[in-house]
């Protein structure tokens, strides 16, 4: 749209005249200043000179054409911001301006970019942290480096070595084919790590998510090195072929990772049962902190005894490691918050920053006092630059001709095919492994963060990064939870930044491994061993009591057999633990779900409710029809907790979408047993009825006190009395002012309150049989005169089981209990406003139930003689009383009829 200004000549001095939007220029500006603190910004495309106006000039900024006799005005990013406004004795408005300065125009950009630098900063020390400790981790320490050695000549590199023990009879001791073997390892997981965070960045719908190596699959990368160096022995040959299958567990992992997200097969992953992931975990903890012991003493720990004892002459280097890890758990227990959990999350980090500077300081006070130097077996071998027999130590440059060997070192010519066969089955456990991080690391972090997220995007994102790391030889890579939770609390987000971490960690590509040369052994020891005792106690020691004595002896036996058999073996033990847990929890019932219903012909045994809220709960759009019931059968376990999840999905799909539920009653009342992989979808099951059908309630219902096999505790979202609940619900969305936060009152709001005088409280008990009886005021009033004021406390019993009933009583304050004698356990709380005795004294039958006083009580009492004396005097007025037994009799029927198919399953 073009606007029409005064004509003017095509000279850059004239000012232009703007059609007036406003009655007078003066009235634009204080319009102007009102609406905002700040002029707009002018956008016209003339040297610095002045402009008149008749009107205020909108948000929008415009653009000078002077192409045609008038003005159009078009968007422009060539802004300028007035500097000074004057009016003129012709009511116009002169706007004095010039150019802003390029800072100042993008000085909103650079303030988040600034944001961004600390979080940058922080990621980009932990790679250098992380990758300097699992870096020298990726081969067995008795593959020694070339850099304290010669390089094996060219005739001995593919010579087997024999074969005695350890690790299915064979003994790893021979020199790396490599100078600087701690180098490769360090840029191999800087490279996956770039790879991952690159992909993430432009493939992932978190703006703040951080990829990082898989370090948990350390473990894998040395089996395989066993493996690979049996057959091949110490040469660039066996490397070769090493390198080929960390790629191609790289592109398999990246394949199912991309397949499960095109194909919507996400679920599957949570077929694994949980016990068996936990024995992995904490097997993997423990293989871990051993590595941390080796890469400290910088020789492998064989058990045996030549291998104890060679691993005890080393322990000199271990103190170091103990001493430093004992410092951070006492640090870390002494700052716990009362909840347990630590009031500094970045203690751990920054502790393992300090230990260097610290080692340093204490090198320095023991050269001063003995005289001697700390042996170089406390650092990590320099870098070498080797040439034929001749090894320049040292080597500091930033490009040598080691930088690129992670891309040199494949050779498909040398690649042992028998090697790859026999890797088979510790490649299926890597890569069964490697798909247990994503499926809890991106819920967590998408609940931490605030996002929503599609699991099938996220894992076509990872098939991605870890297929194009795979294509280049490099490692599996992740989203790291907690490098993520960091960056995001540290304030990053966004494309830019998640680059900017990229460019950085490739500076490290280069520059990282020469700074390991400086880093103490300990160092890096120490945050193994800190990192594989938290795996052990997240999968074993914190499992206690969470599983049941089958599964909690599955996960020792395969945490025990990962660290004594290796990871082939772990696989075979995790599969047997699940099948015999399957074996052992599997019921007669294949079906999870009995049956569904809606609630529109249920009644809770809530009855002092208000005809509002009856009118409520009977409506056909906001009543007890919007409550949807579902009751599940024998035994929920790992093996159909899809099938419940999915079939409760599939019957709220099949319902009208004007009538889905609101509210959402799962029934587990003819449940057997649940294991904890059941346990923790059931949990999950809440999140996904809201944000797949809008039914943010959903009421778990155990139907048992004693709960399930299962020991996770579930008691957060199990609610016993379902139906009151939902009822009360309902009423909430509608009407909140009809219910209280405890128990039930009148459309007064009185209940419970200290009553100012007993007009007040007569007042008070007329209302009440008022919403009971519905009959006119009038009659109610003369009938409450025939009642007497009655004063109990605690302890006192109003009436027995079986005793004569000579009275109806009606509870105007406190709190009473009606238990059955003939029946163990049987008890009925007594709410305010409740008449009790009514249908005895209608009857004059026997009392059914004893009545004790929990607290002091306020009741009116109608005895039998009044009672008599009313019926004679007055027969309408009578009628108050029948009204109140016909209800409650109704109420009482519908309550007793409460049914779901055969039996009565649902605690109402």
């Amino acid at each position: 749209m073009t606007t029409p200004l005064a004509p003017s000549p095509k000279r850059r001095s004239a000012p232009h005249i703007v059609t007036p939007t406003f009655r007078s220029s003066r009235d634009a500006m204080l319009s102007a200043s009102l609406a905002a603190p700040e002029l707009p910004y002018l956008s016209i495309s003339e040297t610095n000179e002045d402009v008149c106006l008749y009107g205020a000039i909108d948000d929008t900024h415009y653009n000078d054409n002077d192409d045609d006799d008038h003005h159009s005005l078009e968007p422009s990013g060539n802004h300028r911001r007035a500097d000074h406004i004057s009016f003129s004795d012709d009511n116009l408005m002169r706007v004095s301006y010039s150019r802003t300065p390029w800072l100042h125009q993008n000085w909103d950009c650079l303030q988040r970019a600034a944001s961004q630098v600390p979080a940058i900063a922080l990621v980009t020390l932990f790679h250098l942290m992380v990758g300097i400790p699992f870096g020298v981790s990726y081969f067995p320490a008795s593959w020694k480096s070339s850099s304290n050695s010669m390089t094996l000549s060219a005739s001995g590199e593919g010579e087997n070595v024999e074969s005695t023990e350890y690790h299915g009879g064979f003994v790893l001791d021979g020199n790396f084919p490599l100078p600087g073997k701690e180098a490769l390892g360090i840029r191999m997981f800087l490279f996956s790590t770039i790879l991952g965070q690159l992909v993430m960045a432009y493939a992932s719908s978190f703006k703040n998510c951080i990829a990082l190596q898989m370090v948990e699959n350390v473990p894998f990368c040395q089996s395989l090195t066993y493996i690979v160096v049996e057959i091949q022995g110490y040469g660039r040959e066996a490397l070769s072929t090493l390198f080929f299958l960390f790629g191609l567990a790289s592109v398999i992992v990246g394949l199912v990772f991309y397949l499960l997200g095109r194909f919507s097969l996400g679920r599957i992953l949570y077929f694994f049962p949980a016990h068996v992931l936990i024995g992995c975990i904490g097997g993997i903890g423990i293989f871990i902190a051993k590595t941390g012991l080796e890469v400290t003493a910088n020789t492998s720990l064989s058990f045996n005894r030549n291998g104890w004892s060679t691993f005890i002459a080393k322990f000199h280097l271990l103190v170091v490691v103990f001493v430093f890890e004992s410092g951070l758990r006492v640090i870390s227990y002494w700052t716990k918050d009362e909840s347990g959990k630590s009031k500094y999350p970045l203690l751990s980090p920054i502790y393992f920053c300090t230990i260097p500077p610290f080692f340093y300081a204490c090198a320095a006070m023991w050269r001063f006092v003995s005289g001697q130097t700390v042996d170089d077996e406390f650092f990590f071998p320099p870098l070498t630059e080797c040439k034929g027999n001749n090894c320049n130590h040292g080597d500091s440059r930033l490009w040598g001709d080691d930088v690129l060997e992670i891309f040199q070192v494949i050779d498909f010519s040398s690649i042992s095919w028998v090697a790859v066969i026999r890797s088979i089955p510790t490649m299926i456990a890597l890569v069964m492994f490697s798909l247990i991080h994503v499926p809890i690391n991106i819920p967590a972090f998408a609940v931490s963060s605030n996002v929503e997220v599609d699991m099938n995007v996220e894992l076509m994102a990872h098939g991605y990064s870890n297929g194009i790391a795979g294509m280049l030889g490099g490692l599996q890579n992740y989203m790291a939870y907690t490098q993520s939770m960091i960056y995001f609390k540290s304030g990053g987000t966004g494309k830019a930044s998640s680059l900017a971490v990229v460019l950085l960690t490739t500076v490290l590509f280069f520059i990282g491994p020469q700074i390991a040369s400086y880093l103490p052994r300990c160092m890096a020891g120490t945050l193994l061993l800190h990192c594989g005792i938290d795996l052990f106690i997240e999968g074993v020691y914190d499992a206690y009591g969470k599983y049941d004595y089958l599964e909690y002896a599955g996960i020792w036996a395969i945490a025990l057999v990962m660290t004594i058999g290796g990871m082939e073996a772990a696989l075979i033990a995790g599969t047997i633990c699940a099948l015999l847990t399957f074996a052992i929890q599997s019921i007669a019932y294949p079906k999870p779900i009995r049956g569904s219903m809606t609630a529109a012909t249920l009644r809770s045994s809530e009855w002092n409710r208000c005809p509002r809220a009856f009118e409520i709960l009977d409506s056909e759009v906001t009543g007890r029809i919007r409550i949807f019931v579902v009751q599940l059968q024998g035994h929920l376990f790992f093996g159909n907790v899809s099938l419940f999840s999915d079939g409760l999905k599939e019957l709220i799909m099949n319902i009208a979408e004007d009538k889905r539920p609101l509210i959402a009653i799962i029934d587990l009342s003819l449940v057997l047993g649940i294991d904890s992989s059941a346990a923790q979808a059931i949990i999950k099951l809440r999140d996904a009825l809201a944000n797949q059908f809008c039914i943010n309630l959903s009421i778990f219902v155990s139907g048992s006190s004693d709960g399930f096999p299962c020991e996770i505790n579930l008691s957060e979202v199990l609610k016993y009395q379902a139906l009151i609940y939902a009822e009360d619900a309902l009423i909430s969305m509608i009407d909140p002012s009809l219910l209280c936060s405890s128990i039930k009152q009148s459309i007064l709001g009185k209940q419970n309150r200290q009553l100012e005088s007993l007009d007040d409280e007569k007042s008070y008990a007329i209302e009440l049989l008022l919403l009971k009886c519905g009959e006119e005021k009038n009659f109610v009033e003369k009938f409450f005169s025939y009642c007497t004021r009655e004063v109990y406390n605690q302890g006192d019993v109003i009436w027995r089981q079986g005793t004569k009933s000579d009275c109806a009583k009606l509870l105007l304050s406190g709190n009473l209990i009606a238990s059955l004698e003939n029946e163990a356990g049987t008890t009925e709380t007594i709410s305010v406003g409740s008449v009790i005795g009514e249908s005895g004294l209608v009857q004059n039958c026997n009392r059914n139930s004893t009545v004790l006083v929990l607290e002091r009580s306020v009741l009116y009492n109608l005895s039998r003689e009044s009672w008599e004396e009313l019926k004679e005097k007055d027969p309408r007025c009578a009628h108050v009383l029948y009204a109140i037994v016909v209800r409650y009799l109704t109420l009482r029927v519908q309550h007793c009829s409460n049914r779901i198919f055969e039996t009565r399953c649902l605690p109402i």
